[in-house]
C-alpha cells in the first residue's frame, strides 16, 4: 500500500471482508475455496487432503489400536481372534474397540478446522457453512422430521430380518457408546470428507460445475476407501452414499444436513445391532458381504436427500458466500481502514483550523492593545495626550 506522502488512500473502495455480493461474485460452499486455491495457489488443496489422510492413519494407530490393546489385555479378543481378524478383516467389535474407533474418527473433526485455517487462511466457521457458523435451527427444524423417518426406517428394516434381542451388561454399555460417540464419528466424517476433501480438490478449478464433478468424485473415492470395503456392491454404496452427501451439502450450504442424516443413520442402524449382539461379531465388508439388497438403503438416502434439498429451497436457506478473505487480507484491510480513518481524523483538523479568525489586535482589528498591570485603560482613545503636572513650588523659591 503506498501512502503517496500523506494524501489519503480514496475511500470509496470496497473493504476485503465477507460482505454480501451478488450476481456471479457467490461462491456455492464447494467452491467457496477456489479464488484462493486455484493457480498459485494449488498446493494448498494438496496439502489440506494430505494433512487429512495423514491425520486419519495416525488417529486409527494410536486412538483406535488403544481399543483393540484394552481388549488384549482384559481377556475380551484372544491371540487367535486377532490373528482371524487380519485374514478377514472383521475385528471383534468390544465397547474398548468400538469407543476408541469412534473416537480415533472423531479427533478428525478439530484437525479440518485447523487445516483450512492454516493452509487456507480463512476464518475456521467457513467449514460448517456458507454464513460462517453451523446453523443450529436449521438443524433442529430438520431433527424433527429425519431422526423420526431413521427411526422407522431402522426398525423396518429389522422386522424384515427379525432376530433375537439379548440386553445384557455389554449391550447397555455399547448402546451408551453408540448414542454419545457416533453423532460425533458421523460429524467428523462429514468434516473431513465434504469440508476437506471435496472442497480442496474444487479450490482447484474455476468453473463451479468442473469444481463439483471433481470435488465430489475426491471426497466420495477418499471417504470410500477409508471404509475398507471389500464388496463391490459396498463399495458402490459407499461411492454413492458420498455423492448424496456432496449434493445435499452444494444446495442446502452447509455440512448441517449431511451430519445429521449421517449420524442419524450410523445411529439407528446401530441401535438393532447391538440389542441382538450383531455388532459384538465385528462389521463384516468382506467380499459377498453386500448384494443386491444395498440398492434399498442408497434409494432410501436418495429419498431423504430430496426431501432435505426441496426443505432447504422451501426456507429460503442461504446456499452462497461471498468470496472468502484470508486472515493477510484482513490485516491488510485492518492496516487500510487505520490509515484511512487517520487521514480523515488529520483532514477534518486542518479543516477546522482553516476555518478559525486570525486573533489580531491593535489598529487593524479596531481593539485596543492589552494593558499592562497597574495602567490604567485609555478609554478608546487612540494617542494619549497626557503629561506630568507642572511644579507648583517652583515660583515659591
Amino acid at each position: 500500500m503506498s501512502n503517496h506522502g500523506m494524501t489519503p488512500t480514496p475511500t470509496g473502495s470496497a473493504p476485503l471482508t465477507e460482505q454480501p455480493a451478488t450476481g456471479s461474485s457467490r461462491l456455492t460452499y464447494d467452491h467457496a475455496l477456489s479464488p484462493i486455491g486455484r493457480g498459485k495457489g494449488w498446493w494448498r488443496g494438496l496439502l489440506f487432503i494430505a494433512f487429512l489422510v495423514v491425520g486419519f492413519f495416525i488417529s486409527s494407530m494410536t486412538i483406535g489400536g488403544l481399543g483393540i490393546l484394552i481388549s488384549t489385555l482384559t481377556g475380551e479378543i484372544s491371540q487367535q481372534q486377532l490373528m482371524d481378524a487380519v485374514e478377514s478383516g472383521i475385528v471383534p467389535m468390544t465397547p474398548a474397540i468400538f469407543v476408541t474407533n469412534n473416537l480415533a474418527l472423531a479427533a478428525l473433526l478439530p484437525l479440518a478446522y485447523l487445516g483450512q485455517r492454516m493452509l487456507f487462511g480463512v476464518r475456521p466457521g467457513t467449514i460448517s457453512s456458507v454464513t460462517g457458523r453451523f446453523r443450529w435451527a436449521w438443524f433442529r427444524k430438520l431433527a424433527l422430521v429425519i431422526v423420526p423417518v431413521f427411526a422407522v426406517y431402522s426398525a423396518g428394516l429389522f422386522l424384515l430380518e427379525p432376530a433375537e434381542v439379548n440386553i445384557d451388561g455389554t449391550a447397555m454399555l455399547m448402546l451408551v457408546f453408540v448414542l454419545l460417540t457416533t453423532p460425533f464419528q458421523a460429524a467428523s466424517e462429514e468434516y473431513v470428507a465434504r469440508g476437506g476433501f471435496q472442497r480442496a480438490a474444487g479450490s482447484w478449478f474455476a468453473s463451479p460445475q468442473l469444481s463439483f464433478i471433481i470435488g465430489t468424485a475426491v471426497s466420495a473415492t477418499l471417504f470410500c476407501l477409508a471404509h475398507g470395503a471389500g464388496d463391490w456392491w459396498l463399495i458402490g454404496y459407499y461411492f454413492f452414499f458420498g455423492v448424496i452427501m456432496s449434493v445435499t451439502v452444494k444446495y442446502t450450504g452447509g455440512l448441517e444436513s449431511a451430519v445429521l442424516i449421517h449420524a442419524a443413520n450410523n445411529v439407528m442402524l446401530f441401535i438393532p445391532s447391538v440389542l441382538t449382539g450383531q455388532l459384538s461379531e465385528g462389521i463384516d465388508r468382506s467380499e459377498g458381504a453386500g448384494g443386491p439388497i444395498m440398492l434399498l438403503p442408497a434409494a432410501f438416502l436418495a429419498i431423504v436427500a430430496a426431501f432435505v434439498i426441496w426443505r432447504a429451497k422451501k426456507e429460503d436457506v442461504e446456499t452462497t458466500t461471498a468470496p472468502l478473505v484470508t486472515a493477510k487480507q484482513r490485516k491488510e484491510e485492518a492496516a487500510r481502514a487505520a490509515y484511512e480513518l487517520y487521514a480523515q481524523q488529520q483532514a477534518q483538523l486542518a479543516q477546522q483550523a482553516a476555518q478559525q479568525p486570525m486573533q489580531t489586535y491593535g489598529d487593524a482589528a479596531g481593539q485596543a492593545p492589552p494593558q499592562r498591570d497597574g495602567q490604567a485603560p485609555n478609554h478608546g482613545q487612540q494617542q494619549s495626550d497626557w503629561a506630568p503636572p507642572a511644579d507648583t513650588n517652583r515660583g515659591r523659591e
